[in-house]
């Protein structure tokens, strides 16, 4: 299907599928408990999308994106090395954030991406902000349906690691401090609110807009959520990244932006997939969420 007309579908049936939740919700007959956790309430709703994700589009779109030449370079990122080797994706997200030695830094998915767009297309700081940045920060905007180019590459490139559960190393000194930085920031109390990460996501219970939030100090639920992400949103009609999760997170807290690729999103994000990689749950890319 073209991009301009399968776009024109992902319109149609993102309106499609906002309405869905609430009508299957008045045709189901016995009652969901208010107690029941978000896995429990929308299992069912969850089952009737597993063949219908609209998220599927991000990573069709994505793969597109990955093998279209652009910029100066006229390149493609099918070279990418994303810790495996020059264009091997399979198993790759499922070993991310890792420690790149020709950046001497732990770097994100979308991290690695964008210096993949430095160094084999040859684009520019400015390039990639008026490219990539500037749209993937305005639609962390919850209910924001603009579509982000640097999500559906992510995407695709995560898919590649589905039904394989989270590796990640410690092994090189940059890999632990990363991790350390995480935990560190994960558990620090900050901003205006004085809040820290742990305060909603590691006491049981917590409830925020009638969605339970995850225990992320668990493994397993650190696990299904980590696993999930890029996720389809129904709420906003989009796909998230482990980052967009995160920053939801910060800007709650009344903190600034967290920068993508920065070394703060990196161990943020390190730290919660090595609690997720205890669990051995599987990767399922795109995941599908009502509301994140």
């Amino acid at each position: 299907m073209p991009f301009k007309q399968r776009e024109k579908s992902m319109q149609d049936f993102r309106k499609f599928l906002y309405v869905l939740p609430f009508a299957w919700i008045s045709l189901t007959p016995m009652p969901v408990l208010a107690s029941d956790n978000d896995d429990a309430k929308f299992a069912e709703y969850r089952d009737s999308l597993e063949e219908g994700n609209p998220g599927e589009f991000w990573v069709d779109d994505g793969e597109e994106l990955f093998f279209t030449k652009a910029g100066p370079k006229n390149a493609s990122l099918e070279k990418c090395d994303f810790g495996l080797g020059p264009g091997v994706v399979e198993g790759a997200y499922a070993q991310m954030p890792r420690y790149f030695a020709d950046t001497d830094k732990v770097e994100t998915l979308e991290g690695r991406l964008i210096t993949c767009m430095k160094t084999l297309q040859g684009l520019s700081d400015e390039d990639i902000q008026e490219q990539y940045l500037n749209i993937h920060y305005l639609n962390a905007a919850e209910e924001d349906s603009r579509v982000s180019p640097l999500s559906q590459l992510a995407t695709y490139v995560a898919a590649q690691s589905n039904d394989m559960p989270f590796s990640v190393s410690l092994e090189h000194p940059k890999e632990q401090y990363a991790y350390e930085l995480g935990k560190k920031t994960f558990w620090h109390r900050m901003g205006a609110m004085d809040l820290s990460c742990a305060h909603c996501h590691a006491v049981p219970g917590r409830v925020l807009r009638g969605v339970e939030l995850p225990i992320m100090t668990d493994p397993r639920r650190a696990g299904k959520v980590m696993g999930a992400f890029p996720a389809y949103v129904n709420k906003d009609g989009n796909v998230r990244t482990q980052w967009w999760r995160n920053e939801r997170c910060v800007l709650a807290m009344r903190l600034p932006w967290l920068k993508v690729g920065s070394e703060i999103d990196a161990a943020l994000i390190l730290y919660q997939v090595k609690k997720a990689s205890e669990s051995k749950e599987e990767i399922s890319v795109p995941g599908l969420k009502p509301r994140a």
